[in-house]
């Protein structure tokens, strides 16, 4: 048998992407693991991992990491993971465009960019697409409205490809992922904090610890699990192609599945501890 290929963004140690390198590694398949900076991706190297020098919003990078896949595969690719992600976690009202502009370039356009560029090899074997989504995509949690916005536009992007590239026999998974055990909020800016002229400020106490994640922390689950049920359903000749897996995944799929269409109006404020945010913000309103 002819060893299946698979590429990924995103690799760096420690996250989703190195943890899902490591899972289809094991299933017996060529990963070509990749990441901005190589350095964070050597220890795969060392496990017999091909390693690509990729940054999924540049053009040339990515049109080198094709032609090496290329070169390697005579021209093949049966799975190509769009794992790459950034956060920005702040409220909308204190957001800024040019930050969330990045964030979108990684989460959303390059998505569609890394996919262009590898659908002549993903057509030749028939391959699948596996978009790393998120829950966020599916309820409004409050202080990183434009991290939700950009997942919410992957799932669409997901199932649009997989109806345009039906004609070739090429599959599209959206994988919705909970909170899982990463670095992820690690690498956002430390510390999340609000602007001293935010009008959340008078409440910062609440709001800052769910910027930095910390509830959120409390219901992850790990990684290795999550990746190796993430390869499991890929290489199956029927997978799920959407997948809700961990942790409070299935709580949000099933809310957004069997509730009404404004149900987070009601259920998302007792999350985020909205009543005393908004006591907060009015006590210091009077006493301005």
């Amino acid at each position: 048998m002819v060893q299946k290929t698979v590429l990924i963004t995103g690799c760096s140690e420690g996250g989703i992407g190195d943890a899902l390198a490591k899972a289809f590694h094991k299933k017996g398949l060529r990963v070509f693991a990749s990441a901005r900076n190589l350095t964070k991706v050597q220890h795969l190297k060392t496990m017999g991992l091909d390693i690509i020098q990729l940054d999924v919003t540049d053009e040339e990078s990515i049109k080198q990491a094709v032609e090496t896949v290329k070169g390697a595969t005579g021209g093949t690719l049966d799975f190509l993971v769009n794992n790459s992600g950034g956060g920005y976690s702040m409220p909308l009202l204190d957001s800024e465009v040019s930050v969330a502009k990045k964030m979108f370039d990684v989460n959303v356009f390059a998505v569609v960019a890394v996919t262009q560029a590898f659908a002549p090899l993903l057509i030749a074997s028939k391959g699948t697409i596996i978009n790393i989504g998120s829950v966020a995509g599916h309820i409004p949690l409050p202080w990183q409205g434009y991290y939700n916005a950009s997942k919410a536009a992957i799932g669409i992007l997901t199932d649009q490809l997989r109806i345009e590239f039906s004609p070739w026999g090429v599959r599209a998974i959206l994988v919705i992922t909970g909170t899982i055990k990463t670095r992820f909020f690690d690498n956002l800016p430390e510390p999340p904090t609000l602007p001293h002229n935010s009008l959340y400020y008078p409440a910062k106490d609440i709001v800052e610890p769910t910027l930095a994640g910390t509830d959120l922390k409390k219901s992850a689950e790990d990684v290795d699990s999550y990746a190796e049920t993430v390869v499991n359903n890929a290489v199956k000749s029927r997978p799920k192609q959407h997948l809700w897996i961990g942790g409070k995944a299935f709580s949000v799929w099933f809310a957004s599945t069997f509730g009404w269409s404004t149900i987070w109006d009601a259920l998302v404020p007792g999350l985020v501890n909205l009543p005393a945010i908004t006591k907060k913000i009015r006590t210091a309103d009077k006493t301005k």
